[in-house]
């Protein structure tokens, strides 16, 4: 989501891009059981599978310092890339960063921000660089394994009858980035905490890949742009019911806002994932309809919708 949508309407969208670069240089070789075209790389080193992504924050763009505070910015670049290794079924492990700074910043608090943010789920900040520039910008690299056993959750893995299920509302951090922007003082702290300090789905991408779902992705660009690439990827159709929307969203906002990082997860399990997540004190994950043979159909309580999102133009 951008803080300049007219940057949304010009040049190729990042998706563009990597699929010529896909088509020219791939991304296959000696290791790499996934390359491009999922939330994070999959590589093996010796026994262990190793999950790699990397995610940026850059001024205007992704965040502004009129409603961000320097904790906020540090706290959110460790989310983005904790949420693309929770979608893959991942436990991020470690994770580098680079910034990029003005000089009108403390670079130091950033840096012991994300190290705090790393250490509370389990992961440690263990290097990256340090850079003068005139745009400020965080970018963060993550590095994950995987449990014995578990799935590698993939967006291409979903099959036709599986149920495509959310780990909750939609929406928030659009209501929230809405009431910012607006100096909105009613703004519940829960839309604003959605926004600035998303919570990455950890234990819910853990749960799906220990139980064998057949894909997942995080809800980064939109609930139906994710949903999209998944469809895309694995061939396959959607019938949609109602979805789940946070409280004071729109409509708008719980389909096309993003930045929600709840999980998109298809499984043909979704009572025993359900329990799972109840066994493991999780909110109850919420059904939103089930994928179809025909790759076509797109339908939302039963009628037609267009796919949509936010895509940086590049």
């Amino acid at each position: 989501m951008s803080a300049d949508q007219a940057r949304n309407h010009a040049g190729h969208s990042e998706f563009e891009v990597l699929a010529r670069f896909f088509e020219r240089a791939g991304s296959s070789g000696p290791g790499v059981l996934v390359g491009l075209g999922d939330d994070a790389a999959v590589v093996s080193i010796g026994e262990q599978r190793v999950a790699l992504c990397a995610d940026a924050l850059v001024d205007g763009v992704h965040f502004d310092l009129a409603y961000f505070s320097v904790a906020d910015l540090a706290a959110k670049a460790i989310a983005v890339n904790a949420s693309d290794i929770a979608a893959m079924g991942a436990i991020p492990r470690y994770y580098l960063s680079t910034i990029a700074s003005r000089g009108n910043l403390d670079v130091e608090e950033i840096l012991v921000v994300m190290a705090e943010e790393a250490r509370s789920h389990g992961a440690l900040l263990v290097g990256g660089d340090l850079v003068s520039s005139g745009e400020l910008n965080v970018s963060v690299s993550a590095v994950g394994v995987f449990e014995a056993g578990s799935a590698v959750l993939r967006r291409s893995g979903v099959r036709a009858g599986d149920a495509l299920l959310v780990t909750g509302p939609l929406g928030a951090s659009a209501r929230g980035l809405r009431g910012l922007r607006q100096g909105d003082q009613s703004l519940s702290v829960a839309a604003r905490e959605a926004h600035l300090r998303p919570r990455p789905q950890l234990t819910a991408g853990q749960l799906a890949a220990r139980l064998q779902a057949h894909a997942a992705i995080d809800v980064s660009d939109g609930l139906l742009a994710d949903l999209e690439h998944m469809l895309v990827a694995s061939g396959v159709g959607a019938e949609l019911g109602e979805i789940p929307r946070f409280e004071g969203a729109t409509p708008e906002e719980a389909l096309y806002g993003g930045e929600d990082y709840q999980l998109i997860i298809a499984t043909d399990k979704p009572a025993e994932l359900a329990s799972a997540f109840q066994g493991e004190g999780l909110p109850r994950p919420f059904v939103i309809g089930r994928a179809v043979p025909a790759p076509s159909v797109r339908l939302l309580e039963g009628h037609p919708y267009r796919p949509g999102g936010y895509t940086h133009r590049l």
